[in-house]
């Protein structure tokens, strides 16, 4: 084919942008405290477990961010991050092990072994703590001046997300490949387990808001019979908790049939969202006023993990598959979309 100078100036135009845009590689980040850190868990077993960077004040997304700064892979399934002070961890659940990074610069700083199969992390002013799936399912407690195990708690099988109030911290147990539907109390005081609230089925998320009311989301389950054909399901459901007598206050039914994943407060709105997780549709409004569903979703497109920010923008990650890169849709208080970003592959969730 006979090419003219416009045709091979376009070919320049179209390779040049191509080649930077596929392989940019960073080697500095914005000096900026307000950052969004994004975790995409890959495909399980090939060590592909990226982070994302977000900047709201100046809407730039990074990808790869930890890859690209240390020069060598994270690991396998990142599923979730957790800043405390001027460090981010990063619990790796398949390579059993977090990274430990500066929460600005990321550039490393240590690594957190023999600890088995980490889900999420809180902190106080003097420890971490850190549910983990495996040994029957406990909490590590990890001095966060050395960056090691002291100690673990027994709790259920599948501990999952966590709060710390001002004496306890409690402990969501979904049961991880099984069924759990309970909640562990621990006071922080002795680190001793304490009380043990029976819930709803595979309780999952939990959230202490400012007026110190405890909101714990169960996922609910789906009933198999022997041949793995569905035959019902237990519903999903808000629990309210009191901390001051530790018990059960109020249980609000959400879906006779679906089971969202994920709970956010949104501080606009003063109310909390949900939604995520495989198979469930849409992000909802929990009128906290009411203490009532909103049964017309804010956005009924599929999450895999649900989130806000500080200024009450809410974020929704599409993980349409774990061999390609998902997406992060940010959007406004009412569910419509502002912006829509590529990120790295199976993105869950975020924190900031």
């Amino acid at each position: 084919m006979k090419m003219n100078k416009y045709t091979i100036l376009l070919i320049l135009i179209g390779l040049s942008f191509g080649s930077c845009k596929k392989d940019e590689v960073i080697t500095e980040l914005p000096q900026s405290q307000n950052v969004i850190y994004i975790s995409n868990e890959g495909a399980f077993g090939f060590g592909n477990a990226s982070l994302s960077l977000y900047y709201p004040d100046e809407n730039k997304l990074i990808n790869h961010a930890f890859r690209d700064i240390n020069n060598r892979p994270l690991g396998d399934v990142l599923q979730s991050t957790h800043r405390h002070n001027n460090r981010l961890y990063l619990l790796l659940n398949a390579s059993s092990k977090i990274e430990v990074a500066d929460a600005i610069t990321l550039e490393e700083l240590d690594v957190i072994q023999n600890i088995s199969m980490p889900r999420y992390m809180v902190s106080n002013d003097l420890n971490g703590y850190v549910s983990q799936w495996g040994n029957n399912g406990s909490v590590a407690i990890i001095d966060l001046e050395l960056n090691r195990i002291m100690d673990s708690i027994a709790v259920g099988t599948g501990p999952e997300k966590m709060i710390l109030t001002d004496n306890y911290l409690m402990v969501c147990n979904s049961g991880g490949f099984g069924v759990d539907s309970s909640i562990s109390v621990i006071d922080i005081h002795n680190n001793q387990l304490i009380k043990t609230l029976v819930v709803g089925d595979i309780p999952i998320d939990i959230l202490q808001l400012q007026d110190k009311t405890i909101w714990v989301l169960c996922k609910g389950k789906i009933i198999y019979d022997a041949s793995w054909q569905v035959i019902g399901h237990s519903p999903s459901k808000l629990v309210k908790i009191s901390e001051s007598t530790l018990s059960i206050e109020k249980e609000v039914n959400l879906f006779a049939d679906q089971h969202p994943a994920q709970m956010t407060f949104n501080s606009l709105s003063s109310n909390i969202h949900v939604g995520g997780g495989f198979g469930f549709q849409g992000i909802y409004e929990f009128d906290l006023s009411t203490e009532l569903l909103n049964s017309v979703p804010l956005s009924s497109r599929s999450f895999y993990g649900i989130g806000s920010d500080m200024n009450g923008q809410l974020y929704g990650f599409e993980s349409p598959s774990f061999s390609a890169e998902g997406k992060m849709i940010r959007m406004n208080s009412q569910g419509n979309v502002l912006e829509e970003y590529q990120v790295g592959i199976g993105p869950n969730g975020m924190s900031w």
